[in-house]
């Protein structure tokens, strides 16, 4: 891609990101990103069909981000590791996921988020004992809405326990329901 394009793309994804801070998704208009970008409004349109448009880019960018930095093959398997990593990444930037999530109105971020997760599931699914794998979409989807589940009630609250605490809980759940194990600490709902 032209650098001029990527350059411009990236002007018009940072002042929607920056509008998305100030104002939320609601109240963000093409002529807002545009005004913010310093670019006339027909260039936006040449990038981009609308603001939903932009939304779900930066959607898949930030969650490529997310995959790539906890990953050092770009596959996350279920193990201890990846899953900190994921919690320890997130940590960093919750400033950044807590807005896309809290500006996800239409199920874009959950929607995609999942099938990211989902991905990296079905990758994992061929190293599970037998009995699991044999019921793999029972077992994906558990796991996956399961871990989304617990990213969003993170984020949604805040980080109520730090990304050690969450990881930690989680994969003490996840050790009883697969054949035993100990709790990990205490995660304390905010």
């Amino acid at each position: 891609m032209d650098r001029r394009i990527q350059r411009t793309r990236k002007l018009i994804i940072k002042s929607f990101m920056d509008l998305l801070r100030e104002k939320g998704f609601e109240k963000i208009t093409v002529n807002d990103i545009a005004d913010r970008a310093d670019i006339n409004r027909g260039t936006v349109y040449l990038h981009f069909l609308d603001k939903y448009d932009i939304f779900e880019k930066c959607i898949d960018i930030y969650i490529e981000e997310l995959l790539s930095q906890c990953s050092d093959n770009e596959e996350i398997h279920l193990q201890e590791e990846s899953m900190r990593k994921v919690f320890s990444y997130l940590e960093e930037h919750i400033d950044l996921y807590k807005l896309l999530h809290d500006n996800d109105k239409y199920g874009i971020f959950r929607k995609k988020f999942t099938n990211a997760v989902l991905g990296q599931v079905e990758i994992a699914m061929a190293v599970m004992p037998e009995e699991i794998a044999t019921s793999y979409e029972i077992a994906s989807q558990f796991l996956v809405n399961g871990f989304l589940g617990v990213i969003e009630w993170w984020i949604g609250n805040d980080m109520p326990c730090s990304a050690e605490e969450a990881t930690e809980k989680m994969l003490a759940f996840l050790k009883l329901i697969l054949g035993g194990g100990k709790n990990g600490s205490d995660c304390a709902a905010g």
